[in-house]
């Protein structure tokens, strides 16, 4: 059996932990000093890829991210832990999740694994665009996970975006979409995807915002059917360098996971 499936993780532009920043970037400048900042999360993503076929996987997520006037980049990598299906291997990609990829296996039932996942690696740049916010972006999955262990494919995944947004008053309205080119796992066939995120933060006082988004990702297999998700999020300076952020997703669509529930934490060094 050959599954192709996407978990939704919720997109950095739409992240509560990174909710506040939208009312800040009509002040950014290219003059502006290099800032820092040490990432760590959790998420916890279960559902199924078919009667009797359940999953469960938790990402021990830590990274850094760097920003310098309009040019944002970060790098991330993950510790997983998952319970699934012999057949599925696990292997991050895309915009907004975690592609399963089914394997020819005859072996039947769950099997947990764990071990490094794959290298995320992403770059932005904040457009100079008068009244919104406008960002383009890139990325790659570099493939350091266990091909072996089937926590990943061992192949390199691209990915581009774009994103507007505008504050109106306590309210940022946002959409977003993006294409990820898929590393092609030899004997399996697979298509590169679109994924398009539309919602809305809403900006409570200075330091805390409430996130509210629906996320699409089209299949990266034919005979999948298409993710789509409800997430909501809330995240607040606990800190002026210190920033936290709880965010869960619903699944609405037969591929997308039933649930998600996740923690960030950003330190600023």
């Amino acid at each position: 059996m050959r599954i192709f499936l996407t978990l939704p993780i919720i997109l950095a532009a739409a992240s509560p932990a990174l909710a506040q920043d939208s009312s800040d970037q009509q002040n950014i400048s290219p003059q502006d000093k290099t800032q820092f900042r040490l990432l760590a999360g959790v998420d916890h993503v279960e559902g199924d890829v078919g009667e009797g076929l359940e999953y469960q996987t938790v990402f021990a997520t830590t990274g850094v991210a760097m920003t310098k006037g309009r040019f944002s980049a970060s790098a991330s990598i993950p510790y997983i832990s998952s319970t699934a299906p012999q057949e599925v291997i696990i292997n991050q990609g895309g915009l907004f999740g975690t592609p399963l990829l089914g394997s020819n296996g005859t072996q039947s039932g769950q099997v947990k694994r764990e071990g490094i996942g794959d290298l995320s690696l992403a770059a932005a740049y904040q457009l100079p665009v008068s009244g919104a916010d406008a960002s383009i972006g890139a990325s790659v999955k570099v493939p350091t996970a266990s091909r072996e262990k089937g926590l990943g494919t061992g192949k390199v995944d691209y990915g581009v975006s774009g994103q507007l947004s505008k504050k109106l008053g306590a309210v940022v309205p946002f959409v977003g979409a993006g294409y990820t080119i898929i590393g092609e796992p030899d004997n399996f066939e697979t298509r590169n995807t679109l994924s398009g995120t539309a919602g809305s933060h809403l900006l409570l006082g200075k330091n805390s915002a409430l996130t509210a988004s629906y996320n699409y990702e089209q299949s990266a297999s034919s005979s999948i059917g298409d993710s789509q998700s409800i997430n909501m999020g809330f995240g607040t300076n606990l800190t002026r360098s210190v920033r936290i952020g709880v965010d869960g997703a619903l699944g609405l669509s037969d591929a997308a996971p039933d649930t998600r529930v996740g923690l960030k934490l950003h330190v600023g060094i």
